[in-house]
């Protein structure tokens, strides 16, 4: 694993050293202190920081391997689902084998979320969770860098440019996510790179593509490669997104043809927001393992495809806004109280973005069950 140092997720031996680190990381330090005592810490941040690195010196004595870390910061996930969400279902797990080891693919709707409900369903079903792709426009603060690579998060280096460098970066990519599935790893990419702010879930042959160049340079064919990473399409269904109202802002930007300018910090921020806002009813659905008799990637990212709109859980959100999309809000019978409320202060342009992102699970759901009636069948 030596030759992706500099992508790779950190392994057990590198565990004590991190973790030391950190508890000297003024960034650090300082996030803690305003999230635990946002008050006291604006006044005597010195006292503050003592106390939390003390604290966490405790904690982190009998931490020395990932497992071990993963299995510290699971109760905390189980609290922030519990605090965030008012149900989380998750369906299709028996479709996984805990002998085996899979590359799931989902679509993808919160950068931190995500991967952290897929790989809380795994532990919680005995299963072993999985190594996460995070862009590393998400780790320029050094101490989420620690922490993502610590819980298993490989890197994808997105700002690279140059098209030589490029392709040099998706080949060691590939190389580590091979490499990673031969040791029985499970592995978590998204199905497009970044999150699809307008919900049109669709994977992108490229992450395919990208995914075959380990095996192509060992001589293999395509569907090979696919078959050997065992992949498993992952529907990932919130019902309320923290973000949503951010991103409709951001897509409206693109639709006046302006250019949306990032502040500084906003992917942090972002993540924070997420995984503190409120979701409302959160669904996981894993579909059987893929497989396909194809070298076409079109093939494959269309069978991926309909498992995750066949998976999607539809909520009351979603259908309040195809009924208005379609201009028959008044045949929807649910209740929109809290669409209302939520939404009442909300631009027009922006109010018409919201309503086509929350309605689209609902016209690919549709549109998977008109095409491919055979779909539940193969997912």
């Amino acid at each position: 694993m030596s030759d992706f140092d500099d992508i790779r997720a950190y392994q057990d031996h590198e565990v004590n050293a991190i973790l030391s680190s950190l508890l000297y990381d003024t960034d650090f330090l300082n996030f803690v202190s305003m999230e635990l005592h946002p008050k006291i810490s604006r006044f005597i941040p010195y006292f503050v920081h003592r106390k939390i690195r003390n604290s966490l010196k405790a904690k982190f004595e009998d931490i020395h391997n990932i497992d071990a870390w993963q299995s510290i910061i699971a109760p905390y996930v189980e609290l922030l689902i519990k605090q965030t969400t008012e149900n989380f279902i998750v369906r299709g797990i028996e479709n996984l084998d805990k002998d085996k080891h899979y590359l799931f693919i989902s679509n993808h709707r919160d950068i931190a979320m995500d991967p952290m409900l897929i790989n809380y369903a795994l532990l919680t079903s005995g299963m072993n969770t999985s190594k996460v792709a995070i862009g590393d426009n998400l780790i320029e603060r050094p101490f989420v860098g620690k922490l993502m690579r610590l819980n298993k998060s490989f890197i994808v280096k997105r700002s690279i440019t140059a098209r030589k460098e490029k392709l040099e970066a998706a080949q060691k990519l590939s190389n580590y996510v091979h490499e990673s599935h031969k040791q029985s790893n499970n592995i978590w990419i998204a199905q497009k790179e970044g999150r699809a702010k307008d919900n049109k879930d669709r994977t992108d042959t490229a992450i395919l593509k990208m995914l075959h160049l380990a095996g192509r340079k060992l001589g293999w064919e395509f569907k090979d490669s696919m078959n050997f990473l065992n992949i498993v399409p992952v529907s990932i269904s919130y019902e309320w997104d923290p973000c949503d109202i951010d991103k409709a802002k951001e897509l409206t930007f693109d639709i006046s043809d302006q250019v949306y300018k990032k502040s500084k910090d906003e992917d942090f921020q972002t993540i924070i927001k997420g995984m503190k806002g409120n979701k409302g009813k959160v669904s996981i659905h894993f579909s059987k393992p893929v497989s396909l008799d194809s070298n076409v990637a079109e093939d494959w990212t269309k069978k991926i495809d309909q498992c995750i709109f066949n998976g999607y859980e539809l909520f009351d959100s979603n259908l309040i806004a195809k009924g208005l999309l379609d201009d028959s809000v008044t045949s929807v019978v649910v209740d929109s109280k809290r669409w209302n409320k939520r939404f009442s202060k909300v631009d027009s342009k922006i109010y018409a973005q919201i309503i086509k992102s929350y309605a689209q699970p609902v016209i690919a759901k549709n549109n998977a069950v008109k095409k491919n009636r055979y779909v539940k069948s193969i997912c």
